[in-house]
This record gives structure tokens, C-alpha cells and sequence, in this order.
């Protein structure tokens, strides 16, 4: 699973494989120092600061571990989301513009490297004309028929 989102909530779903590219709110970092403080710790040490800042041991404002406008995305995330967009058979886009950049080229490594692309997104993409199956409905109702679509194949091929 690759992911822009920062919110944790495919951690929660208990994803195993999870790349972050734009990092997490899960936890926050000293710019100063490196020290790296949890999400509930973070919370505390704002309440404990009269102006609501929470701050390093050192002394340091925090900043959460997402990636900012105009930050680079982590190296190694894109390295390990183009290794997964190479080595894909498929790769669903879900809920994406696909015009965010370098996450965008993502489905283009899959294509190139032979997979297909299947899209489910309300509105138009770049990528729209490249894709295999391409869905612009309601997302749950979009990837209910997808997998029911899937589980009759899989019937077919395997009776």
C-alpha cells in the first residue's frame, strides 16, 4: 500500500506494507536535535507549554513528520513506492487526481514495467486514456463491484 495520506488511518486498518511518502503525524521530530517523540507524547508536551508548542527536551519547537510544501518526500519511501510501482501486475489509484508529483508517476512505472492500472476516483485524471478499468462513482460502492468482479473471475478460471 502506498500512501500520500498522513492520518494513520491504514496503519490502523492494519496494513502490514505501508509507504508513507508523505510521511506520518504518528510522530514528530527536533530539527535541532533528531530526537523523535510519539503522537501522544507530542500532545502532552503542547499542553504543558504556555504558548501550546510542543517542544524537544533541547528545547526545540517539534514538527510532525509530514512532508510540507516545498520538502522533499522521504528518499527511501519513493525509492521502496517506485520499487512496488515496477514489480505491480495492477495498481488500483484510489481517490486520487494522480497530479501530484513524484507520487503521479507512480502508475507510469507500473505501465512501463508491463502492469495495468485501474482507477477509481471521482473526476478526471491524466491517466484516464492509460487505464484498464477506469471508475468514477462512489469509491465503497466503486470497489464493492471491483472485488465482486474479481471474485467471479477467480470462480471461473479456478471451476
Amino acid at each position: 500500500m502506498i500512501t500520500q495520506n498522513i492520518d494513520q488511518l491504514h496503519a490502523r486498518a492494519g496494513t502490514r506494507e505501508l509507504v508513507e511518502v508523505h510521511g506520518t503525524i504518528a510522530h514528530s521530530s527536533c530539527l535541532r536535535c533528531g530526537a523523535r517523540y510519539p503522537l501522544p507524547e507530542v500532545r502532552a508536551r503542547q499542553a504543558d507549554d504556555d504558548r501550546r508548542v510542543p517542544r524537544c527536551d533541547c528545547g526545540e519547537a517539534l514538527k510532525p513528520d509530514v512532508v510540507l510544501f516545498g520538502e522533499y518526500l522521504p528518499v527511501d519511501a519513493l525509492a521502496r513506492a517506485e520499487d512496488l510501482a515496477a514489480g505491480a501486475d495492477l495498481m488500483l489509484c484510489i481517490g486520487s487526481s494522480l497530479e501530484v508529483h513524484p507520487v503521479a508517476q507512480l502508475p507510469l512505472i507500473t505501465l512501463a514495467a508491463g502492469g495495468k492500472l485501474a482507477i477509481l476516483t471521482r473526476g478526471l485524471t491524466p491517466l484516464d486514456g492509460k487505464a484498464t478499468v477506469r471508475m468514477g462513482g462512489d469509491i465503497v460502492q466503486d470497489i464493492d463491484a471491483l472485488l465482486h468482479a474479481l471474485a467471479l473471475t477467480a470462480t471461473v478460471v479456478t471451476s
